[in-house]
């Protein structure tokens, strides 16, 4: 009977302790919060919801902290060929003088990451990582959230090539009582001029439109896939350098860029397929050193993405498509011996790999 006395008087123990816990910690906590938002200004809660019925035009509304201003949005998950992306709007509501509020926001572009970072101190560990701010966006959903601030509704103009609603003529005014006794004197009529005769419509031209040339479409994707490049923004990099390569698929700039970019998403398999589909396009070509100055893209990232791939193929000595993009971005860095020994590595796993071939070929007669 000994134990189930001590049974009974642990459970009434446990009860007790929670049922104290919900009386002095849990009912205070609420009953404070009630009385934190019963107190909150009228003309605090107005602005609150002026700024989420703005932002719940374009964003799909997370989580509203009314006490202390903050209001969260997201866009739907989208997604292209590569990975998913979205967008994120933190917005917040605070005084700037006696009964008067102000809001700010930010808007920015995540992608979706298939592992967290390796890298300790302040990385995140989350599935999305944040990759740029969507300045443009960020500066419409001000202008709108300012215009309902003041009481106005901001309305998008159309372009100058659209007209959504034909011009029509002002409405006759009404005549008063008075007016309609009087006798309407005609206007004098004056002598018409004479009108030129209507000039033909123009013949169609049954020539094609000039097509665009592939060279300059590739030299443009490029140009705005280094911009987004140094930039950091990689979901638009890589689409610019997709474009490039379907634009001239027989340079290899573009699947090299591709490479680069694949490498700092951790995408692996891919970089390396892009790399292979580059040096099968280059054959014994030697890229000159400013395009090797290109194809560094942001120091800071170089040396992150050089870390990343060290640890990587610490840990999976087998996984010859790390290996391999190891190899390109020491030759990138200019490190020469450590990319020789990386390149004897691929090349005991795969003595005929392509891809390392012409990676040799480029480090020929190069000193670290």
């Amino acid at each position: 009977m000994k134990p189930v006395w001590l049974a009974l008087l642990a459970a009434t123990l446990v009860g007790c302790s929670s049922e104290v816990w919900h009386n002095e910690f849990r009912q205070p906590l609420e009953r404070k919060l009630r009385e934190d938002m019963d107190q909150l200004p009228l003309e605090w809660t107005q602005a609150l919801g002026v700024v989420e019925s703005v932002i719940a035009r374009r964003y799909v509304v997370t989580s509203v902290d009314r006490v202390h201003g903050v209001i969260e949005a997201s866009s739907p998950v989208r997604a292209n060929i590569s990975t998913k992306f979205r967008t994120r709007v933190t917005a917040r509501v605070f005084e700037v003088g006696h009964r008067l509020y102000d809001a700010e926001a930010r808007v920015t572009n995540e992608l979706e990451v298939s592992e967290p970072s390796n890298l300790r101190g302040g990385q995140p560990t989350f599935d999305w990582r944040a990759v740029g701010f969507d300045h443009l966006a960020e500066v419409a959903l001000m202008a709108e959230i300012q215009a309902a601030l003041r009481g106005e509704v901001a309305t998008a103009s159309p372009r100058s090539t659209h007209v959504m609603y034909p011009t029509r003529a002002p409405a006759p005014q009404p005549r008063r009582a008075g007016e309609l006794l009087k006798p309407t004197i005609p206007e004098p009529v004056r002598p018409s001029e004479p009108v030129a005769p209507p000039s033909p419509p123009p013949k169609a031209s049954s020539a094609a439109p000039p097509k665009a040339n592939p060279a300059e479409l590739f030299e443009q994707y490029l140009a705005s896939g280094s911009l987004y490049w140094q930039r950091r923004e990689h979901d638009k990099a890589l689409l610019e350098y997709q474009r490039a390569a379907i634009a001239c698929p027989d340079n290899p700039l573009a699947h090299l860029s591709l490479a680069s970019v694949w490498t700092a998403l951790r995408r692996y398999a891919a970089g390396a397929a892009a790399l292979r589909e580059a040096a099968g396009v280059a054959g014994a070509q030697h890229l000159p050193p400013a395009d090797l100055a290109r194809l560094r893209g942001p120091a800071e990232e170089l040396s992150e993405r050089l870390l990343l791939l060290k640890g990587w193929c610490r840990q999976k000595p087998d996984d010859a498509d790390a290996r391999l993009l190891l190899a390109y971005h020491y030759i990138l860095a200019g490190r020469g011996d450590e990319a020789r020994a990386s390149l004897q590595e691929c090349t005991k796993s795969n003595p005929a790999d392509a891809a390392a071939r012409f990676l040799s070929q480029q480090l020929g007669g190069r000193q670290s």
